[in-house]
């Protein structure tokens, strides 16, 4: 095995273990009142978002890559720490922007909203969920 894929994996575990906590601590969320007052997304949103995702007792940073490929959206998402980042669909619903992926331990998704560069949103993983904010630090867009 790679460093880089013992690396990834070792994320993973780290937070499907935080999440789970949070998810035993999780209170139900209804509706979500940030997607009223978000702006849409671009129907292809290049740019670099720098996130916190929010974890039991610490906030795990990670980057969202979105490249434009002769009008196809491609992008990478990277926990911090990783050396490899990993492949994501994005899909743009308005307001809400869907970021898909595959992790060593399952599918996970982020759908994230924005106001301004401010971004907030939720994830899921392995049938945990929770928070995540961060900023819009780049658009690439042409």
């Amino acid at each position: 095995m790679t460093i880089s894929f013992i690396r990834a994996l070792a994320a993973s575990a780290l937070l499907i273990a935080a999440a789970g906590t949070a998810n035993a601590q999780a209170t139900t969320q209804t509706g979500t009142p940030a997607s009223a007052a978000s702006t849409p997304w671009a129907a292809l949103p290049a740019g670099v978002y720098k996130l916190d995702i929010a974890l039991p007792d610490h906030a795990l940073p990670a980057t969202l890559t979105i490249k434009d490929s002769s009008g196809v959206a491609t992008a990478t998402f990277l926990p911090d720490g990783d050396q490899d980042a990993l492949p994501v669909k994005i899909t743009v619903k308005s307001a809400d922007l869907y970021v898909n992926g595959n992790a060593p331990k399952g599918p996970f998704e982020i759908v994230m909203q924005h106001q301004g560069p401010e971004i907030t949103g939720r994830w899921s993983y392995g049938g945990d969920t929770g928070k995540l904010t961060g900023k819009i630090q780049a658009d690439i867009s042409k």
